[in-house]
């Protein structure tokens, strides 16, 4: 299951691909490079990427395709990736979603549903420390919140430390890295730094468990970042 969601900010022009077909078979790459060929170079563009390997018992459908797509009461958008697992029923019962209605759907798609209803005009600290309280095994996020010439991001890592004979692994699967790029940067997992190592990156850094950066993506193209959060 592969999904894209790529947004012009100066353009206000987006992209949303979904697609339950595997990403060795799903054709993202040429869907991304049709739509920067006509996006102007002193725009900024904002990506999201996301491969998913659905858990065993979790919801298989287009709704449950990261990214995960939700309105705020505002009327803004916002999406979210995520890689680990949150207590889906326990946000569910949280916010007053019915139990069986949540059920349909993966633990992202919920998640980022709770957070739509909490949220207003922007991303604040609290909001996401009130998201990490339902973290099962882990919280590596990319979310974006879209407005019309704005658009908040939040990206960090975060993984629940256990000392067992997985503890070396879960560091490595949960290995966020902060990457720069010709004219921007990327956030990347491990699967793609450690086994892709793309030739196109550089100056590479491992993001802390429990770091997350906050960005503001203008209409004029510029970015600025905004502060850095830690969670323990």
């Amino acid at each position: 299951m592969v999904g894209v969601f790529s947004f012009s900010v100066g353009k206000s022009s987006a992209l949303y691909h979904r697609s339950v077909k595997p990403i060795f078979v799903d054709n993202a790459v040429d869907v991304i490079e049709g739509f920067l060929s006509n996006v102007g170079g002193d725009d900024a563009v904002l990506a999201m990427m996301h491969a998913r390997a659905a858990s065993t018992g979790t919801p298989i459908n287009i709704f449950s395709t990261h990214p995960v797509r939700a309105e705020t009461t505002d009327g803004y958008e916002l999406y979210m990736i995520h890689n680990g697992s949150f207590y889906r029923d326990d946000i569910a019962r949280e916010v007053g979603i019915d139990k069986e209605y949540a059920g349909r759907f993966n633990d992202t798609y919920i998640a980022n549903l709770a957070l739509a209803r909490r949220v207003k005009d922007d991303i604040n600290r609290d909001d996401l420390a009130w998201l990490l309280r339902f973290v099962r095994t882990g919280a590596n996020l990319g979310i974006a919140l879209v407005r019309d010439g704005l658009v908040t991001l939040i990206v960090g890592s975060y993984y629940r430390v256990v000392d067992d004979e997985k503890k070396i692994f879960r560091e490595r699967y949960y290995r966020l890295y902060q990457c720069e790029l010709p004219g921007g940067f990327v956030y990347a997992s491990s699967t793609v730094i450690d086994f892709y190592s793309p030739n196109f990156v550089g100056n590479c850094r491992v993001l802390s468990n429990g770091e997350y950066h906050k960005y503001y993506i203008y209409g004029d193209g510029m970015i600025k970042f905004d502060e850095s959060w830690r969670f323990q």
